[in-house]
């Protein structure tokens, strides 16, 4: 318990209770970092027929500290790339999977470039593939504890901290039970 003492108009007043001005940085961390991803869009029509897509993706990752006194450190970061598939809607492929270790400074900030992923998709006559559906960031401190969550669909949210366990190229459900799928 902390004792603050507060003068004011010449009157002295002691208060007591629990310091929530003087919470950990980690506490802190998902006010005052903002997170932005930006994906790089190239979609090309290839394949057999003149409506196969096929999509590139990479993402770039930048964390932006708010905060002008705390700087984090050594941070870890996931990213979760996402594909739905075109035949089965509740189906979603994992595309890419990414771990960086960072630190922001006070007022800093960390870009991340993902590695390119690809998919393959087509939801005409010759229905086939899976779509790019989103990404998902987890970021724990360095004792592995959850700083921050963020996802394109907030769907994912309930299921991210065990995201980690699971293998790119495998599809999944939104409660992560593992999918079979034929590729078309």
């Amino acid at each position: 318990m902390k004792w603050r003492m507060i003068v004011l108009f010449g009157f002295l007043a002691v208060a007591a209770g629990n310091d929530s001005l003087a919470q950990a940085p980690a506490a802190k961390f998902d006010q005052r970092v903002q997170v932005e991803v930006v994906r790089a869009k190239k979609t090309r029509i290839e394949g057999g027929d003149f409506d196969d897509k096929k999509d590139r993706i990479i993402l770039k990752v930048k964390f932006t500290n708010s905060d002008t006194a705390v700087a984090y450190n050594d941070c870890k970061a996931e990213l979760y790339i996402w594909a739905e598939h075109i035949l089965n809607r509740k189906a979603f492929l994992l595309l890419g999977k990414e771990q960086f270790t960072f630190s922001l400074p006070a007022r800093g900030t960390h870009t991340f470039t993902s590695t390119e992923v690809e998919t393959a998709w087509d939801k005409t006559d010759a229905r086939f593939g899976a779509k790019y559906d989103g990404w998902v960031i987890v970021v724990r401190d360095a004792q592995g504890a959850i700083l921050m969550k963020k996802a394109t669909t907030p769907a994912w949210l309930p299921v991210a901290e065990k995201l980690g366990d699971l293998q790119a190229g495998k599809s999944y459900d939104r409660d992560l039970k593992v999918i079979t799928m034929s590729n078309r």
